[in-house]
């Protein structure tokens, strides 16, 4: 039974175990949507280390770390998803599902979300919509990137 904790990455196994899996998850994104370069993968440990992002992770019987998502609060007390990862030979597994309900859960005073996911990403786009985010406004980071904001407001 996979274990969700929040992940702190001062200690190196953590944000390692991070690196790899985000070089593992986002390098499957760049081939879905055709960008090969995408921001996550310059990331390194150091820097994932230094960031200011909460991060939680799933963790399966074995102790590796198979997903992982982070968020940060903005001034106005909203939450932002920032990054969201899964290992590949774990896909559509309810990994990604589960994170989000646990992030939710430990941040239930946060009302309102936001995400930002690649308007070629579907399989993205669909599991946010499934918890009830809905597409807000699309821009351009890159004329080869089109990104879609996408929002909810917690029930109260």
């Amino acid at each position: 039974m996979p274990t969700i904790e929040r992940l702190d990455l001062t200690s190196l196994d953590n944000a390692s175990d991070l690196w790899r899996l985000q070089h593992a998850a986002y390098r499957i994104e760049a081939e879905l949507i055709g960008v090969p370069d995408l921001p996550p993968l310059h990331d390194t440990t150091a820097s994932l280390q230094a960031s200011e992002e909460t991060f939680w992770g799933c963790r399966d019987e074995d102790g590796e770390l198979i997903g992982a998502i982070a968020a940060e609060l903005a001034k106005d007390g909203s939450g932002v998803i920032s990054r969201m990862m899964v290992n590949p030979d774990h896909l559509r597994q309810g990994i990604a599902g589960a994170l989000i309900s646990h992030m939710m859960q430990a941040w239930n005073e946060v009302r309102a979300w936001e995400v930002t996911a690649e308007a070629r990403n579907l399989p993205a786009i669909a599991l946010y919509e499934r918890h009830g985010f809905q597409a807000a406004d699309t821009f351009h980071p890159r004329e080869d990137i089109t990104m879609i904001t996408m929002k909810l407001r917690a029930k109260t």
